[in-house]
């Protein structure tokens, strides 16, 4: 007398090989992400350095990753989530950087590549303070009207984002280094307005961000 099943075993297989093919995507996005992760880093260092060629080469290869990985992102939703979620966000911050650098204007959500909406404002978070190291190497050359640009667009971006309900999510903490970012800005520019156009313009200090630390005209 065959005993009845008590449970149906091919149910609890299939499920099993789902989950195993889940890992498998799951680990090959983990590691594809990486390369789109450390393209957009080596496309913002080379934008730092004025090797515009070099950081669109890296910038293409992110975008070559991200297409390879849309297919699977779409079928699997939840595979967004984590390292390829965060690596879009550091993709979406170089591309707003490049877009600055080469037309004077932020990018939008709907140019870039396969970037959602958190991903977009926290990369373009993120964007304003590589643009405030940007601006502090152009005060150095007391490149005014350059330092005025960057200020305008942190500010721009700023009066945006004041209108955003953030509450406590990990774009409240983003958006409160973007205050800081144009406070940085505004006394940098300050600073410059105080600083003799014969003498040296010095780096603010960290330490004290918004107090002067330049010379002023009077003082020389």
């Amino acid at each position: 007398m065959e005993l009845k099943a008590i449970l149906n075993r091919e149910s609890f297989q299939r499920m099993s090989a789902d989950m195993e093919a889940y890992d498998e995507k799951r680990e090959m996005v983990i590691k594809q992400s990486r390369d789109i992760l450390k393209a957009s880093k080596q496309a913002i260092f080379a934008m730092h350095r004025g090797n515009m060629e070099e950081a669109s080469d890296k910038l293409e290869v992110a975008d070559q990753v991200i297409q390879a990985l849309a297919p699977v992102i779409l079928e699997e939703a939840t595979l967004r989530n984590g390292a390829f979620s965060s690596a879009m966000e550091e993709y979406a911050e170089a591309q707003c950087f490049r877009h600055f650098l080469t037309a004077g204007t932020l990018v939008s959500l709907e140019e870039l590549n396969f970037v959602d909406r958190d991903e977009y404002l926290g990369g373009v978070v993120d964007f304003t303070g590589e643009v405030t190291r940007y601006a502090i190497v152009q005060a150095t050359k007391r490149d005014v009207e350059r330092v005025e640009a960057c200020r305008a667009m942190v500010d721009a971006i700023s009066g945006e984002l004041i209108q955003f309900s953030f509450r406590n999510s990990p774009l409240r903490k983003k958006y409160d280094s973007l205050k800081y970012n144009l406070k940085k800005l505004e006394n940098t520019l300050y600073e410059l307005s105080l600083v003799a156009p014969h003498k040296a313009f010095t780096l603010p200090s960290e330490d004290e961000p918004t107090e002067p630390t330049f010379t002023s005209a009077e003082s020389t």
